[in-house]
């Protein structure tokens, strides 16, 4: 019955226009009411905030209520990278945008024991996803990265390219900026990094190890 009454609307051009930001915009309203509203009503989703806040920014929108609407935000269903991204455009959010991030990640499961993770960061992982996007294969890595120091009970992090290079175990956008700054992104060495990494950590015996890489 429900869906007869809608294809009903639908025939009858009587459907009710959805109060989304895509077609507040369309329609020409002036950006920093819509987004402004949208904050104010509780109705601007996790994914949808992380997207626009160049928009925001752009219109001029209040930083303070921008940062305060991020705390309340379900971002459950996101991935670190997504946060990386949004960072990488927005360098003004990285205080509020951090938090998020940790946040996606609290509560799961650790995995038990040792771990070593490496991750590439060869000059291939700079390119970019997709023609239409601006995440790039970096941006994963960096954002896995930061997933496995927080699922991992124990982990040691090295990031390979030429070399291989222990990363500081620091957390959120700290590891991100050590990883990003640990070496020239050049060819990519994976055997050589591997076996002299096995030499440098001779006297530590991992549950496993997890690799990073667009190989």
């Amino acid at each position: 019955r429900s869906k007869d009454s809608t294809l009903s609307k639908l025939i009858n051009d009587e459907l009710a226009t959805p109060n989304t930001w895509e077609v507040r915009l369309s329609s020409g309203e002036d950006k920093k009411k819509v987004f402004t509203e949208l904050m104010e009503e509780n109705k601007l989703g996790a994914l949808a905030f992380l997207r626009n806040l160049r928009n925001m920014s752009d219109a001029n929108v209040s930083k303070t209520l921008i940062s305060e609407y991020s705390k309340n935000l379900n971002v459950s269903r996101l991935l670190p990278f997504q946060f990386i991204t949004a960072a990488r455009v927005n360098p003004w959010a990285e205080t509020f945008l951090e938090p998020m991030m940790l946040k996606c990640l609290e509560g799961k499961e650790k995995l038990k024991g040792k771990t070593l993770l490496m991750i590439d960061v060869s000059g291939s992982m700079g390119h970019e996803l997709s023609s239409k996007g601006i995440m790039t294969r970096l941006d994963v890595a960096y954002g896995l990265g930061a997933l496995c120091r927080e699922l991992c009970e124990d982990v040691t992090i090295y990031t390979f390219s030429n070399h291989e290079k222990l990363i500081p175990s620091r957390r959120g956008f700290g590891l991100v900026d050590a990883i990003k700054n640990s070496q020239y992104n050049s060819g990519t060495y994976f055997s050589k990094s591997l076996n002299n990494i096995k030499t440098l950590e001779s006297d530590t015996s991992f549950d496993r190890t997890i690799v990073l890489t667009d190989e």
